[in-house]
């Protein structure tokens, strides 16, 4: 899997930092006669589970688009002027823009 989204990326880091501040990442000098070894800590499991929502969004935000995509292929996507214009006008006014 690549991973090239921010917000994982960004979660990823957080969860590290954590890890690193409560001792549990520790780093060790090469040349050590201990073997190497991999701990998980139950952070993972958080991170499992936010990969999953993002996953879960991404399927459902794909569907949304082709649903969309069909309409205006279809012919049936009407933009509703009004409202357009009082979305704009908010970011506007918002300086979102």
């Amino acid at each position: 899997m690549k991973v090239n989204r921010p917000e994982i990326i960004s979660l990823i880091n957080k969860i590290y930092k954590q890890e690193h501040a409560r001792g549990k990442v520790r780093s060790t000098p090469f040349g050590n006669s201990r073997k190497d070894r991999v701990e998980f800590s139950a952070t993972l499991e958080s991170l499992k589970k936010e990969l999953a929502r993002l996953e879960e969004m991404d399927t459902a935000r794909a569907e949304k688009l082709d649903q969309l995509a069909r309409r205006i292929e279809a012919g049936e996507y009407e933009v509703d002027a009004r409202e357009l214009a009082d979305i704009l006008m908010g970011v506007i006014r918002e300086n979102r823009f």
